[in-house]
């Protein structure tokens, strides 16, 4: 895993510093990163980031709780996110604030976060373009080739993003309802992007649609969900989650029970 054979220590064994390192929160591992080139060669490597990410997940306690806001200030869109301990709610709260600034990319606003990984949209005249932003290392990646959609009179787009655990990619989803004339003719297409790729791809099998909500998707054990009206709007329309399973990229539609109580956020 690691090319250097030079022990990092004279006193404990690379496995044991390895493990110890993997315990810590990220705050203090990026401030180590600077001790030696090998520290900071273990803490780049995709093993160790699995493997740190595995043991966080499995605390029992709760860390952090982020609250994250898009600001426009002086035409530049801006992203506040506030960072806390969740048990300092019920004592002394202390809060850190991050600021990210998208002077170069107009129209970005953040859209999902997974396993610390935050995604943005950029809204430019050709289409979309994504980005991913590790808020602990500061690192944003390099923009995602650009997102397009059928032409029309009118469009509303919806984003989703998550993991997948079989490919161990981060994905976005993307879902567009576009107006192809005043006839209220209407076409819905889904596509899917990953991580590190070159181009986005379709997916098939989504169903016609006629209302999308405000929010992204939701993330839950490998898949992307949302809440919609299928078929034509209605007092009798069709609410409906479609479930997007992100290892197989299909989608599926799951009935909510009979006595479910719908509130339209479309309204507020």
């Amino acid at each position: 895993m690691r090319s250097e054979k030079k022990p990092w220590s004279p006193l404990l064994c690379d496995e044991l510093i390895e493990e110890i390192l993997s315990r810590l929160p990220v705050k203090p591992l990026i401030q180590f990163k600077c001790v030696c080139k090998g520290w900071n060669s273990l803490m780049s490597d995709p093993y160790f980031i699995k493997l740190h990410l595995s043991k966080s997940a499995a605390k029992d306690d709760l860390e952090h709780l982020q609250l994250m806001k898009n600001v426009c200030l002086r035409s530049i869109p801006e992203i506040h996110m506030e960072s806390c301990d969740v048990s300092s709610l019920f004592h002394s709260l202390q809060i850190e604030t991050f600021l990210f600034n998208f002077a170069n990319m107009p129209g970005y606003h953040l859209v999902g976060s997974c396993n610390g990984l935050h995604c943005g949209v950029s809204e430019i005249p050709e289409g979309y373009r994504v980005c991913f932003w590790n808020k602990a290392t500061r690192v944003i990646s390099k923009e995602s080739p650009t997102l397009s959609f059928s032409p029309g009179i009118g469009r509303r787009t919806m984003f989703g993003f998550g993991y997948d655990p079989s490919s161990d990619k981060y994905k976005v989803v993307a879902i567009a309802l576009t107006m192809l004339s005043l006839d209220v003719s209407q076409k819905t297409e889904m596509k899917v992007y990953s991580a590190g790729d070159s181009s986005w791809r379709n997916l098939k099998g989504f169903p016609v649609l006629w209302t999308l909500p405000k929010v992204g998707g939701v993330y839950l054990s490998g898949t992307l969900n949302w809440v919609v009206i299928k078929g034509k709007e209605t007092i009798h329309s069709e609410i409906v989650i479609i479930s997007v399973v992100l290892e197989k990229e299909t989608c599926r539609s799951l009935f909510l029970p009979d006595d479910f109580c719908f509130v339209d956020t479309n309204q507020f």
